[in-house]
């Protein structure tokens, strides 16, 4: 399996940035794949990865990493606001916790029916990081994924890690 050269990515999205931003590193199959958008403003990066025969506007799978720089929530309650936010516009919205530890959490969440957006499922993995949360996520159009699909996105994203100028980050848990 190739990586999925997150870093790099960012980093072109990031710009000049004088200060190296800690990014994701996800393990996972790179053929295919090309950015579909990216940008960084102040405390708010995104990369979003597509199948390389779509666009943006008209995907069926996506791969989004994001940074969430200053963010001091645990991964835990950054969940908590997104499907809160996610409720408000799809109140029939399941959602279901995977799997947590001290310094990160991984859920599914589905719609479907939910006011002219198209169903979707998705997989993510929030990160806690030294310098703010990270989420990889991916999404695909539907109602269900594929159990071998989903397999394969959840190894990866439980394999992902956070890095800074090339080396892993060591994060320690909040204090209880």
């Amino acid at each position: 399996m190739g990586r999925l050269v997150i870093l790099s990515a960012l980093l072109a999205v990031a710009g000049c940035a004088g200060i190296p931003l800690e990014t994701v590193s996800v393990p996972a199959q790179s053929d295919g794949w090309k950015m579909g958008y990216g940008n960084e403003r102040r405390g708010r990066t995104i990369l979003e990865l597509i199948p390389t025969n779509e666009s943006i506007s008209s995907w069926s799978r996506m791969l989004t990493i994001q940074f969430l720089e200053g963010m001091r929530q645990p991964p835990r309650a950054v969940m908590t606001s997104l499907e809160a936010e996610m409720r408000s516009r799809c109140p029939n919205a399941l959602w279901n916790v995977i799997a947590e530890d001290a310094t990160s959490i991984t859920y599914q969440w589905s719609i479907s029916n939910c006011g002219g957006q198209p169903d979707q499922i998705e997989l993510a993995r929030l990160l806690k990081g030294n310098d703010g949360v990270h989420r990889v996520a991916y999404v695909r159009k539907g109602t269900a994924f594929d159990p071998s699909e989903r397999e394969t996105w959840l190894t990866a994203l439980s394999n992902a890690y956070v890095t800074k100028d090339g080396k892993r980050v060591v994060v320690a848990p909040d204090p209880s």
